[in-house]
């Protein structure tokens, strides 16, 4: 998933998006390779990757949530003045 920063971010960025993409990928990937695993170390590592990976992504949901927040009052607050 190759994508190019247009430095505008307003409704166009992407990156965020990418991020969360490429979180559930390989949470998705961690959870298939730990349901297969008999090796109760390794199993644990991947669980604990999970665990990150699953935390990051709130993160990341956070984060562009106060975003759009914040696009919006500027919109409201740019409209009252038009």
């Amino acid at each position: 998933m190759n994508t190019t920063c247009v430095h505008s971010c307003k409704g166009l960025c992407t990156a965020l998006e990418v991020a969360e993409h490429r979180e559930q990928e390989a949470i998705r990937e961690y959870r298939k390779f730990a349901g297969g695993c008999d090796y109760p170390d390794v199993r644990q590592i991947l669980e604990e990757l999970i665990r990150d990976r699953e935390k990051a992504l709130a993160v990341l949901r956070e984060k562009r949530e106060i975003l759009t927040v914040k696009f919006n009052a500027i919109d409201r607050i740019n409209d009252s003045f038009a």
